[in-house]
């Protein structure tokens, strides 16, 4: 993969600072609004390829970690066979962009878009935590590298939109817990510990 162009949102990045990692009251992570966050992902995307849309979401639970990312969107086009982007949104509110080549073509899915889900990453993280997953977070701040992707349920259910939470540490020591979520209900769907 190769890292193609730096994008500096300016006069956004104040603004963004202020809004971007909010979390729900009690979560024990900081986590990024994705509605908030979206226009400048796109506006990057559709900076590569006019046609670009959204495939899926990757949102970081972050405690005190500089190196990590806010989020990433990834995002395909119609209008190119063997290549997508990645965008970047980092936690001092620039955007990088990274063209991700494909040796085989592209399979092109159904955009996600804002009518295919109702729940920010925060709501559905806070509907997401048991007691377990909630002490999970708060004791191993520094050492966890969890995450959630907003994204088709393929193959169960394509036309759902999900929110996948996935708990585990940097070093990939069990224990793992992965929920799924519905993004419009916040229904759970499956809660499994590895």
């Amino acid at each position: 993969m190769i890292r193609t162009t730096r994008h500096t949102i300016i006069g956004l990045a104040f603004a963004f600072g202020l809004s971007a990692c909010r979390s729900g009251a009690d979560l024990p992570v900081r986590v990024a609004s994705l509605p908030e966050s979206l226009p400048n992902l796109e506006r990057a995307a559709i900076q590569w390829r006019p046609d670009a849309y959204m495939v899926d979401a990757n949102i970081q639970l972050l405690s005190d970690q500089p190196f990590r990312s806010s989020m990433n969107g990834y995002f395909q086009s119609p209008s190119t066979d063997f290549e997508g982007i990645l965008v970047y949104l980092e936690q001092d509110g620039s955007i990088t962009t990274e063209l991700v080549p494909h040796e085989n073509e592209v399979r092109q899915v159904a955009p996600i878009t804002n009518e295919d889900w109702q729940l920010d990453a925060a709501e559905a993280l806070d509907r997401a935590l048991n007691t377990d997953s909630r002490a999970y977070l708060e004791n191993n701040a520094d050492s966890q590298c969890s995450f959630m992707i907003l994204e088709r349920d393929v193959p169960d259910s394509p036309e759902r939109v999900i929110w996948r939470v996935q708990l585990g540490g940097c070093l990939l020591d069990p224990p793992f817990q992965r929920i799924v979520i519905d993004a419009n209900t916040g229904e759970i769907l499956e809660r499994r510990t590895y």
